[in-house]
């Protein structure tokens, strides 16, 4: 696991995970298996999140950018994560430092990002 975030109140939890390590059916298991419910989370196909963040890594090879974003409202905390890009060609001219406005679609278990800006100063 990568990261964790938790709210009890809320009896919700955010997982950030390598998926080269672990599958969501190992870890809905193994929360299971210490008493608590677990099951996958996915957003309706047609919902999309917007956020902002400061690019990290990029790697064109992948189709991948890693962010360091803010709070991604109805979705996810502040974290640095790693995305799949749809359009590669928008990770070209992409370099670590740049700020970006992006919208992330839901693609199965996780999200990719559909529209990514560079914020120019």
């Amino acid at each position: 696991m990568a990261q964790a975030e938790v709210s009890f109140e809320a009896k919700a939890a955010t997982v950030q995970y390598d998926p080269q390590r672990v599958t969501p059916d190992q870890m809905i298991a193994a929360i299971n298996a210490i008493g608590f419910r677990a099951s996958p989370w996915q957003a309706p196909a047609a919902q999309r999140f917007q956020g902002q963040g400061t690019v990290v890594t990029v790697d064109p090879d992948k189709g991948t950018v890693t962010l360091d974003h803010g709070e991604i409202k109805g979705l996810m905390p502040p974290m640095v994560m790693e995305f799949v890009v749809d359009a590669r060609e928008a990770l070209q001219e992409l370099k670590p430092g740049d700020s970006v406005r992006f919208i992330l679609r839901p693609k199965g278990l996780t999200v990719a990002i559909e529209d990514l800006t560079v914020i120019k100063d």
